[in-house]
């Protein structure tokens, strides 16, 4: 049946795979990150007390923290409604700007 229609994935895998193109980079950069950190944990000596391999450890991991929190929040789309508010708003003024070029175009045009 899979082969008649030409469905070799199912259509819930397919689903679930459709990743936005410009999203695909921060799903990879996520995965990376999170099996860096995976990989890491393990080898960082963290309970050495105040040494500077504990200190190195803790700054690598919170900047390892911060790449992971920032790929999720662009993948998730949490500033989506800032991203299309501000589009609205350039849009707007262009359209402003517009009108004020076509204004000042029809007056030079009639004192010409």
């Amino acid at each position: 049946m899979g082969a008649a229609t030409g469905a070799a994935v199912p259509y819930v895998w397919k689903e679930a795979l459709n990743v936005d193109k410009k999203k695909l980079p921060n799903a990879m950069y996520l995965i990376l990150a999170l099996a860096m950190v995976l990989i890491a944990i393990p080898r960082l000596e963290l309970g050495a007390g105040g040494t500077l391999s504990t200190v190195f450890g803790l700054i690598w991991i919170g900047f390892a923290l911060l790449v992971i929190a920032a790929n999720l929040y662009t993948l998730l789309g949490v500033n989506e409604e800032t991203r299309q508010q501000l589009d609205r708003i350039r849009l707007a003024k262009r359209r402003m700007w517009q009108l004020k070029l076509e204004r000042g175009f029809r007056r030079s045009k009639a004192k010409g």
